[in-house]
Parts: C-alpha cells; sequence; structure tokens
C-alpha cells in the first residue's frame, strides 16, 4: 500500500516547497501547456524514460494548479505502470489510480496544519480557496 502522505511531506520537506510545476520541475518531469479540448483538462505520459505532464492551456490557473498536482501524483506514484492517464474530469475518480492521485493532489495542496476542526468542508473550501472534493479527499472521505 501507497503512503501518500508521506511521499507528499518528504517531497514537500526536500523541495521546500507545495507548489506542484516547481517540484515537477526539480524532478526533472517536463512540463507542456497548449490548448486542448475542454473536455480534457491535462495527462500525463512516459515515454523513453522521460516523463511529461501536459496541461490545458485553455483552462483557469486556480484549475491548472489542481491538475497539475493530480498529474503529478500520477507521475510520482505511477509512473512504472503501464497506463495513461488522460484528465478528463479533475477530481472524479475513475480507479484506484485516479483516486491515489487525487489524494496525492490533496496532500500536496492542503496543509494538515490547514484543516480547522470549527469548519465545516465549504468553508474550508473558500478558506482555503481548494475544492470542496479536494478537501474530502485530505480528510479521508474518499
Amino acid at each position: 500500500m501507497i503512503n501518500i502522505h508521506a511521499r507528499v511531506r518528504n517531497l514537500v520537506r526536500k523541495y521546500g516547497t507545495r507548489n506542484p510545476e516547481i517540484i515537477a520541475e526539480e524532478l526533472n518531469i517536463n512540463i507542456i501547456k497548449r490548448p486542448m479540448s475542454l473536455k480534457t483538462k491535462g495527462f500525463f505520459r512516459k515515454v523513453l524514460r522521460k516523463k511529461f505532464i501536459v496541461i490545458n492551456s485553455l483552462i483557469d490557473e486556480y484549475s491548472q494548479r489542481i491538475v497539475m498536482a493530480h498529474e503529478l501524483g500520477h507521475a510520482v506514484l505511477h509512473s512504472t505502470a503501464n497506463i495513461y492517464f488522460i484528465r478528463e474530469m479533475t477530481l472524479y475518480p475513475i480507479g484506484k489510480y485516479e483516486v491515489q492521485a487525487n489524494k496525492f493532489a490533496a496532500e500536496l495542496l492542503i496543509d494538515d496544519y490547514d484543516i480547522r476542526s470549527d469548519f465545516t468542508i465549504p468553508q474550508l473550501s473558500i478558506y482555503l480557496g481548494v475544492p470542496e472534493q479536494l478537501i474530502e479527499y485530505k480528510v479521508g472521505r474518499y
């Protein structure tokens, strides 16, 4: 079983940031932003030992950050799997790998210290500037 919390904690400690784009660059993952169909948010692909995260440049920066964190999860957790990840609907899991990538994104984008027990999930969503579903992944509802 993958300890996603520990993996993210180690990356954040090593690189001193929770910014998924900076971490991807530090891990020598190629980042490509280009226009795509609006139903495709982004994808991760490994070709000849090189890792690529492709993000749809037509989506807003807020969504790009979330998709980047999700795809970084695939790059870190699933790069040896013989699968091709295409994000068509951010944060809606299709299977085990999608759930793990969503949990990775939640752990990366939301610090443990930011979770406040006196806030509801909708309040936390507004306070932290992330979707409610991401908070639900962080607090273990998925």
